[in-house]
C-alpha cells in the first residue's frame, strides 16, 4: 500500500470515527447581553469649488422616534448654510433626503474603507475631479449601549427583546456555515418618499438577522458577530422593487458576548 491511500484511508477512518468534530453546538434557552451603536454621528470633510476649500458636516442621529439629519456648508469667511432633513440606511449607503423646496433634495453617504464618499444622482466632486471625501469625527460622534435578549425556543423558534429596534421580535434560528442565524421579522419604521418620511409612515416589514458563534473554550456565551437588516423596498402602488440590505459588523475584539441566563 503507497502512502497516498494510506492518508486517504486514515482521512476516511477519521471522518467515521469523528463525524461531529467539526460540527455546531445547538444553543437553547436565553442569552444576554448588550451591544453598543452609533446615536448621534459627525462626518466632516471639505468641497472644493472655485478655487476654495469649503468645509461640509453631516449629522446624523437616531431616536425612538425618527432619525433626524443636518447638512452644514460653510464657505471661507462666511457664516454656514445648514439644511434639515431626515436620513436612512439604503442599499450599502446612507440616504439623506431634504424636503425644503432646494436641490439636490437627495445626497447618499457611501463607505469607502475609513472614509465616505458623498453623491448624489448626478455626480458630485471636488474642482479638480476627485471624490469628495468625509471622515467620521469620533470626538463629536457617540455610542449607546442597548440590552440585547436572544431566547432560542423549542422546534427552531426565536424570541429577540431589545438590541436594534428595541422591541419583542419573533422568529427562526438555525445552523449554516458554522454560524448560528437568527432571523426575525419586525414592522418597518422607514418610509418610502420624503412625504412618507414627514407624514410619520410606516414602512413594510424588515428583517433582522443575528450571526452568533461559541467562544473557543465557552459553552455559556455565544459571540454576536453581525447584524444584517433587510428592508424592502416600495413603488407607489405599494408593490416591491428590492430589497435594501444594511449591517452592523462587530471588531473581533469588540464582539458582544451574550451569556447564558
Amino acid at each position: 500500500m503507497n502512502a497516498n491511500s494510506m492518508f486517504f484511508r486514515f482521512c476516511l477512518l477519521s471522518a467515521l470515527v469523528f463525524p461531529c468534530s467539526c460540527s455546531v453546538e445547538s444553543p437553547d434557552g436565553a442569552f444576554k447581553g448588550e451591544i453598543r451603536d452609533w446615536v448621534h454621528e459627525v462626518f466632516v470633510g471639505t468641497l472644493t469649488t472655485e478655487g476654495m476649500n469649503c468645509e461640509l458636516v453631516l449629522t446624523f442621529r437616531q431616536t425612538p422616534e425618527d432619525m433626524p439629519a443636518e447638512m452644514s456648508f460653510a464657505q471661507p469667511g462666511k457664516t454656514p448654510v445648514l439644511r434639515s432633513g431626515v436620513w436612512e440606511v439604503g442599499d450599502g449607503e446612507r440616504v439623506l433626503r431634504f424636503s425644503d423646496g432646494k436641490e439636490p433634495s437627495e445626497y447618499f453617504l457611501i463607505k469607502r474603507g475609513v472614509r465616505f464618499a458623498f453623491q448624489t444622482k448626478d455626480g458630485i466632486s471636488n474642482e479638480d475631479g476627485s471624490p469628495v471625501l468625509l471622515m467620521r469625527n469620533e470626538g463629536l460622534s457617540r455610542k449607546e449601549s442597548h440590552p440585547l435578549r436572544i431566547s432560542f425556543l423549542d422546534d427552531g423558534k426565536a424570541k429577540v427583546v431589545g438590541g436594534v429596534p428595541e422591541n419583542s421580535l419573533f422568529g427562526d434560528w438555525n445552523l449554516a456555515s458554522g454560524k448560528i442565524i437568527v432571523s426575525v421579522k419586525s414592522s418597518g419604521m422607514m418610509a418610502v418618499s420624503a412625504d412618507e418620511i414627514e407624514n410619520g409612515k410606516e414602512g413594510p416589514e424588515e428583517t433582522y438577522r443575528y450571526f452568533l458563534s461559541w467562544p473557543e473554550g465557552s459553552s455559556d456565551e455565544l459571540e454576536l458577530e453581525k447584524i444584517v437588516v433587510l428592508r424592502p423596498f416600495l413603488k407607489k402602488d405599494g408593490s416591491k422593487r428590492q430589497s435594501w440590505m444594511s449591517s452592523l459588523i462587530f471588531k473581533k475584539q469588540e464582539r458582544p458576548r451574550l451569556r447564558k441566563i
